[in-house]
């Protein structure tokens, strides 16, 4: 399938989401309807994010590590193998299946969870928290601004967290949605 079909299928599941009052239903839809097939994931390249690697280089940077949405699992597996105790999960089952078939001898301890909705134990906890692409995955409103607004809450006191993303230029989209470009006005307003 070439990305155009991926992406538009991407686009008519979120919508139909969306439409149903399930917005972030489309997750599990697609990561189960890819059938092992990477190609059929819009964002995954089964390497890790080279934004990521380029913020971490030169930075001695060690401890715990939580992966948001962590897609099939590369981000996560080298943080492990760069020596952080890495916790990584995704709202979609079939995803951590996925992760968990990629990567049978990993450390990472995988989780199936909604970020809205998080185990308490986790606030206050890591070194880092890395969240690539994830909110601008989801629509724009309150479920955006409800997940924005738990990011900051789960890094330890001289933690970090590193957010990748799309900035919305004002221009054209390069790439259909979704994801969606972030607005720079949301992001001043949120972080």
């Amino acid at each position: 399938m070439e990305q155009d079909e991926v992406r538009e299928r991407l686009l008519v599941l979120s919508e139909k989401a969306a439409a149903d009052g399930q917005p972030l239903r489309w997750f599990e839809e697609l990561y189960s309807g890819a059938n092992r097939n990477w190609l059929e994931i819009p964002w995954a390249y089964l390497q890790p994010n080279p934004v990521m690697l380029e913020w971490l280089e030169g930075r001695d940077l060690s401890g715990s590590a939580l992966v948001v949405g962590c897609g099939l699992g590369d981000d996560a597996e080298y943080l492990t193998e760069a020596g952080f105790d890495v916790v990584a999960f995704d709202i979609s089952e079939s995803c951590i299946d996925w992760c968990k078939e990629r990567f049978p001898d990993s450390s990472v301890e995988w989780h199936v969870e909604d970020l809205l909705n998080l185990p308490s134990e986790w606030f206050d906890t890591f070194d880092l928290v890395i969240e690539i692409h994830i909110l601008q995955a989801i629509p724009e409103g309150s479920i955006r601004d409800g997940a924005a607004a738990i990011l900051p809450k789960l890094i330890s006191e001289n933690g970090y967290l590193l957010c990748i993303g799309r900035l919305d230029d004002g221009g054209e989209a390069s790439i259909p949605p979704p994801p969606w470009p972030l607005e720079k006005s949301w992001l001043d307003n949120v972080f």
